[in-house]
């Protein structure tokens, strides 16, 4: 009897816990608590040169960008769905507007991953500003951008003015040639960079034999060439973009200029090493970026053959990704849930981690006063590379090769 007593009310639990497991299957694939986080959607607007002759040094960082979000977005804890917009410059300050006018009409954008450039960087920024929109760039080393004084604007990699004291520093300490000729393409990232390193040089007593700008985009640098000649320099320092200063290099050589030649970040790039021509050296290069790092790795892994073969700033790409990302999840945790407030949110996580560094597969990130990445010494964010025979290989770390 007292069995028997309990028999209907065990049947009837029985059928609804079916019942329950039947209506939860769907959502968990047959696995989890069914406790999935409700996404909200959100766009990032990748901006830099997508195409055109510089794209070879902003697609690794676009792509690092877009593994980062992917596995973000593939978290079922991440409390977000991103949308990586495409933003396409060409690296132009002259195409940005209708970038921006995207990117800020979209009622969903909540960062910007960049831009990639310095002009465009300083076209885009009062703009991205007085929306409130965070945008935090991986490659645009012009020192002059931390003047703006813009609140939602952050750099994370070294500037202009350490990277081209630590050029002139190597080439005083490491190559000590009686002379150097400095050339630039009077861009507001080659012009500026050429002056700095002019200033070291001259500060470390080395003649300087020529100062010169030039006429970006040509393909007849015979002029420049023929001047660097007659100077009877030693060496070479360039401030601008591959596209230019592996036609110049060529050109030298093919001219019998057997010196060694030295660039910036803008020449760090697949699209030198072809121009210059297939058994080029003594070409020396610096650059905000480990291209040799353990990211690379997984880089070329995950993207095979669409992959660079100098992946530059990939690394950057996907830790600036990281740091949108985790803006996000705070915002998001900490209750926000219109666009404006994750915005917010971006820029007060981004402002805090003075306290606590973000920890990246590039480097650790927190900023300064200026919105500047922090470090204890400049030469921690930069990297030496030599080309010889046509390979690109480490040099090392600029602290540990100038000490």
């Amino acid at each position: 009897m007292k069995r028997s007593k309990w028999l209907p009310l065990l049947a009837m639990l029985f059928a609804v816990s079916l019942i329950a497991g039947a209506c939860g299957g769907d959502d968990d694939d047959g696995g989890g608590s069914g406790d999935a986080v409700e996404k909200i959607d959100v766009t990032v607007y990748f901006q830099g040169a997508l195409t055109g002759p510089y794209n070879y040094l902003v697609i690794p960082s676009f792509q690092g960008a877009q593994l980062r979000f992917n596995e973000l977005n593939d978290d079922p804890d991440f409390p977000a769905t991103i949308t990586l917009e495409r933003g396409d410059t060409q690296g132009s300050p002259d195409n940005a507007p209708p970038v921006i006018e995207e990117a800020v009409s979209d009622p969903n954008t909540v960062a910007v991953h960049g831009p990639g450039f310095s002009g465009e960087s300083a076209s885009s920024g009062d703009t991205y500003n007085d929306e409130a929109i965070p945008f935090i760039t991986a490659s645009a080393t012009n020192t002059a951008l931390h003047d703006e004084g813009w609140d939602y604007w952050y750099r994370g990699v070294g500037n202009d003015a350490a990277q081209g004291g630590i050029a002139g520093e190597y080439i005083a300490n490491s190559v000590k040639p009686a002379n150097v000729f400095i050339a630039h393409d009077k861009s507001e990232y080659g012009q500026p960079l050429a002056e700095t390193v002019q200033a070291t040089v001259a500060d470390a007593g080395i003649e300087e034999v020529g100062f010169e700008g030039i006429e970006s985009g040509q393909e007849d640098y015979s002029s420049l060439v023929s001047t660097i000649k007659s100077s009877g320099a030693e060496f070479v320092f360039f401030g601008g973009y591959d596209a230019d200063f592996g036609k110049i290099v060529k050109q030298a050589r093919e001219e019998g200029v057997d010196i060694p030649f030295m660039s910036g970040d803008g020449s760090l790039s697949s699209t030198t090493l072809k121009l210059a021509g297939a058994d080029v050296s003594d070409i020396i290069l610096i650059a905000p970026t480990n291209i040799s790092g353990d990211f690379v790795e997984t880089y070329n892994s995950e993207f095979g053959g669409d992959a660079s073969s100098v992946p530059v700033y990939a690394a950057e790409g996907y830790d600036v990704a990281s740091l949108i990302g985790e803006g996000i999840k705070s915002a998001i945790d900490g209750g926000a849930t219109e666009i404006t407030d994750i915005r917010e949110g971006i820029k007060t996580y981004l402002d805090g981690l003075g306290e606590n560094p973000y920890q990246g597969v590039a480097k650790e990130y927190s900023f300064d006063d200026d919105h500047e990445i922090a470090s204890d010494d400049p030469k921690e964010l930069f990297y030496l590379y030599e080309v010889q025979g046509g390979e690109l290989s480490s040099i090392g770390q600029a602290l540990e090769v100038l000490q």
